[in-house]
């Protein structure tokens, strides 16, 4: 949707690739119209921003993300990922990387590139090698929200846009394994699910 702000070492991530009673789920952590995203694939994300965060400037991160809030946030992401895929092909929005480079050139030169990744990475799990990922979900948004509703002002867009998703997501049948928490289509985000992962960073940043 947009910048949350803008709009570890201890505990292994491997727990959260635990089993469930869901044949379709079985080694999976996300469905999303049937096709499944693995739990080693979310896993390795976490790993990523886990160890970015460790090695990022603390005066950069307002609040160290707890590993549960990394999952839900890296969850968001694969699932978000899915959802605007199905609106490219259905919408015929086209996002170049052209226009992905401009956009996040932009972003840097007005934040600053450290900034901007030292947010992105503890506040919406984003890991460095995939900013350019996110600035082509923002992309897309914004003409997604424009296809729905043009020219209205930016929270009719808004609204419009989240309605939409909340639609697709349910249409789409997105189903997550419950150690990865569960989907909640009215807010277009996961819900927690083992509570023993809601552990703080065990790192000091300085």
């Amino acid at each position: 949707m947009k910048l949350r702000s803008l709009a570890t070492a201890i505990l292994s991530v491997a727990v959260l690739a635990g089993c469930s009673d869901s044949p379709k789920l079985a080694g999976s952590a996300i469905v999303v119209d049937g096709k499944a995203i693995s739990a080693s694939t979310v896993s390795e994300r976490i790993d990523k921003v886990r160890a970015q965060i460790q090695v990022t400037d603390p005066t950069l991160i307002t609040q160290v993300p707890s590993l549960v809030q990394i999952s839900q946030r890296a969850v968001d992401h694969f699932v978000l990922v899915s959802l605007l895929e199905e609106v490219v092909a259905r919408e015929g929005i086209n996002v170049t990387d052209l226009d992905v480079s401009t956009y996040r050139d932009e972003v840097f030169a007005q934040y600053a590139k450290e900034t901007i990744e030292a947010q992105l990475a503890s506040q919406n799990s984003v890991p460095a090698d995939d900013v350019d990922g996110f600035m082509y979900e923002i992309l897309v948004q914004r003409a997604l929200m424009e296809k729905l509703a043009p020219g209205a002002d930016s929270q009719t867009q808004f609204l419009a846009m989240a309605e939409y998703l909340t639609n697709l997501s349910q249409e789409l049948e997105v189903e997550l394994n419950p150690r990865f928490g569960k989907w909640d289509p009215a807010n277009l985000i996961s819900t927690p699910g083992d509570q023993t992962l809601a552990v703080p960073l065990p790192i000091s940043l300085g």
